[in-house]
């Protein structure tokens, strides 16, 4: 992996072993249509129609079935039945195969005599670029440049050019296909394929199990005098072009193809998609793509100066939030590998708000809207989970599909990893702070009161005791599965009450009921450790857990130490996955002491495994509240380079897009510093930079009103970008920054 101050990720030569984590890496999409960044033509000795029974497990824990190559088509909300994972994204026919032949050899990367490949991304045009010198068994070199974006202007538009020059004349066979002998976690969706055929082109219609049809029309535009002849050959459509390639003069073909589902919020055929686009180049489009795509930066781009290679891979997680959001739809949220892989289902976990959220909210808040609408959606079918276990209100389930069911195999996070329904509502609350209750669905309240009825029939009241304890529930740590009163949950739930009870006339609840949602949330425990009472526990269980043995049982801490041991093992021992308590306290910084952050810190770093990729960033933002700028830096890295590690898997099964939050929240919330719109009424920094960084710049929309920020050695910078005036304060000071003024601290 190459990485730059600038725009490009790019990959040198070929390697089995890295090629699916440069595919997840290289995922394009338009938030409507997204699709991995697979090879152009397929490799030999990876078939894609491999049929298997994936069972459910801790995914953490899971080892995939391995395979170079592994293509991924997604239009989210496409979900169908599983047999063993419940309902799942589906994964669509591949429409971009543009495959090679010269006398009979086919380009095949595991075999062929290729030099000089490389293919690059460019994130500030969402392009990716292939480069080959294919030395032919003919005795021919062939020079091929692909080039490929899904437009952010045509939603559901692919295009793609092919390039070939020779050193001799030759006979070139190109194959443009649409491929629907594809499977989802090993399972066949497709109830029905159907192939027409057209000139210069052809499409592909499939039915799925879940009841949805997708259609795929590809055309192949290739020089005059050249002939496009389709064919289908069980589930594939090949239109085939017979090209002759005159020495050292490039021949250029072009492939497009637009993509329609019955899901889509504006019901066009596919033949109006690709008439739209008829008359314009593939320079007319690209260029209108990227256009969108800078404004898209604009908006959110973050600019790190005096460290490259941190610059490139913080630009790499915020191409992959800018992409995979679906603009103007909240029947969806960002599933958890960002539309790039199989490997969560395509389903909606608490990332959508704790770390998914914020990037939006400061930087496209009607973005972060629909994940707020998406939630209020998908009420009914937290109720109906909550009567299903027996409970009014609303619980919401722990891996939602796009109606809002759960879908989760596992009984241990199905049945007791409830904070996320206090996650959602805290989500709600974030949104409101920014856009205001009013801007937000009509049973957004509504849906805050109904979870605060479910919470008051969850707790239990035992014998001997006053107060109300939260028992059986799993907090952020899913290693210590079945635990008493674990304080993130219990705070998160305490505060969701409280909300309720604040807003709950306009959401339908009676005095009485608002009475007890406080009189709850002030005696739910938060138990502290009874020789240092600044040491808030996990949970009640957490000093009688065993011990772990690191030593001999996770040396060099490689891997992940759920691949280590026993689950049995895991769930007696001191081994958070993730940050929990460390979770709850960067989330609420004004509301814990330093000396409680300190505590936290020295209890529970020495045991977190950060099995989770959700981990470190969380602990880099900790450690900046501790003024341990090398260790935040060290935290940050890693979680930089999560996806980027393609030795060491990387996004071989799709991105760590929470991973991608995350890693925004601690450049903004972390190094500038800034208080969230929950913590401050103000735009407030309190910017620390590492010593690596000679300047921190970004853009914020606060409120309403947009600003930029710089942060220096020497100052703080803050331009008022809008027209209204703008209140900042920077480490305490508040000025008034008039609109279109800029001021330094």
């Amino acid at each position: 992996m190459t990485t730059d101050a600038g725009w490009t990720l790019t990959q040198t030569g070929y390697d089995t072993e890295t090629s699916r984590a440069y595919e997840g890496l290289f995922t394009q999409g338009s938030g409507y249509l997204h699709t991995r960044g697979s090879l152009e033509e397929s490799i030999a000795s990876a078939p894609q129609n491999t049929t298997y029974l994936r069972m459910p497990a801790n995914v953490t824990a899971e080892t995939f079935a391995s395979t170079p190559v592994k293509w991924g088509t997604y239009v989210p909300g496409l979900f169908g039945p599983h047999p063993t994972l419940n309902s799942e994204m589906i994964n669509l026919p591949w429409f971009l195969e543009f495959a090679l032949e010269v006398e009979g050899e086919k380009l095949d990367m595991s075999k062929s005599a290729v030099r000089r490949h490389v293919r690059t991304l460019d994130m500030g045009s969402a392009t990716l670029t292939r480069t080959l010198e294919w030395q032919t068994k003919s005795g021919a070199t062939l020079a091929v440049t692909y080039e490929r974006f899904i437009s952010a202007v045509r939603p559901a538009l692919s295009v793609q050019r092919v390039t070939l020059r020779a050193d001799r004349m030759v006979e070139v066979t190109a194959r443009a296909g649409i491929d629907a002998d594809v499977r989802t976690n090993g399972f066949d969706h497709f109830t029905k394929i159907v192939f027409t055929q057209e000139e210069c082109g052809g499409s592909c219609t499939v039915e799925t199990n879940g009841g949805d049809s997708c259609s795929m029309l590809s055309r192949v535009h290739v020089p005059d005098g050249e002939v496009v002849n389709a064919r289908v050959e069980a589930r594939l459509l090949s239109m085939d072009a017979s090209l002759s390639v005159v020495p050292d003069v490039a021949l250029v073909v072009e492939k497009r193809t637009a993509v329609a589902t019955s899901v889509d919020l504006e019901l066009r055929t596919v033949q109006e998609v690709l008439d739209e686009a008829a008359a314009l180049s593939y320079d007319a489009l690209h260029q209108e793509h990227a256009a969108r795509w800078a404004e898209r930066w604009d908006g959110a781009g973050v600019v790190v100066e005096g460290d490259d290679r941190t610059q490139n891979a913080l630009r790499a997680s915020i191409f992959h939030l800018l992409r995979s959001h679906v603009t103007g739809d909240s029947r969806v949220a960002v599933d958890a590998k960002g539309y790039a892989g199989d490997a969560y289902y395509g389903r909606f976990f608490w990332d959508t708000e704790m770390y998914l959220m914020p990037f939006y909210l400061y930087t496209d808040p009607e973005r972060a809207g629909t994940f707020a609408d998406f939630r209020v959606r998908s009420l009914p079918a937290a109720q109906e989970n909550a009567r299903a276990y027996g409970y009014p209100g609303a619980r919401f389930p722990w891996e939602s599909d796009k109606q809002g069911n759960e879908c989760c195999p596992c009984w241990q996070y199905m049945d007791h990893e409830i904070h996320i329904t206090a996650d959602v509502v805290y989500g709600l609350e974030h949104c409101a702070a920014v856009l205001g209750w009013g801007a937000l669905r009509a049973k957004t309240v509504e849906t805050v009161v109904e979870a605060a009825r479910y919470w008051m029939a969850r707790m239990d009241i035992r014998a001997g005791e006053s107060h109300p304890s939260l028992l059986g529930v799993m907090g952020p740590d899913e290693y210590t599965p079945i635990s008493s009163n674990n304080a993130y949950t219990n705070w998160m739930v305490a505060r969701a009450l409280r909300l309720a009870a604040e807003l709950g006339p306009q959401g339908g609840a009676s005095r009485e009921e608002r009475e007890a949602f406080r009189a709850a949330a002030d005696s739910l425990p938060i138990l502290r450790d009874s020789i240092n009472p600044n040491l808030i526990l996990q949970c009640e269980e957490w000093p009688q857990l065993a011990e772990p043995d690191y030593e001999s049982q996770w040396p060099g801490r490689e891997g992940c130490y759920v691949a280590a041991v026993s689950q049995e093992r895991l769930y007696r021992t001191k081994c958070p996955k993730q940050a929990d308590v460390i979770m709850l306290q960067t989330l609420f910084p004004l509301d814990f002491t330093d000396a409680e952050c300190r505590a936290a810190w020295d209890e529970y770093v020495p045991y977190t495994t950060h099995d989770s990729s959700l981990s470190v960033g969380i602990h880099a933002l900790m450690a900046l509240r501790l003024d341990m700028r090398d260790a935040a830096y060290e935290y940050f890295q890693k979680g930089l380079y999560k996806d980027l590690d393609v030795k060491g898997g990387g996004a071989e099964d799709g991105i760590h897009i929470a991973g991608c939050g995350c890693n925004w929240m601690v450049a903004i919330f972390g190094f500038a510093g800034l208080l969230s719109a929950l913590q401050s009424n103000t735009l407030s920094l309190h910017p620390r930079l590492p010593r690596q960084w000679s300047r921190l710049a970004f853009p914020v929309m606060w409120k309403g009103s947009p600003a930029y920020v710089s942060v220096m050695a020497d100052g703080t910078t803050v331009t008022n970008r809008g027209d209204r005036d703008l209140a900042v304060s920077v480490w305490g000071e508040q000025r008034i920054l008039p609109a279109g003024q800029q001021t330094k601290w």
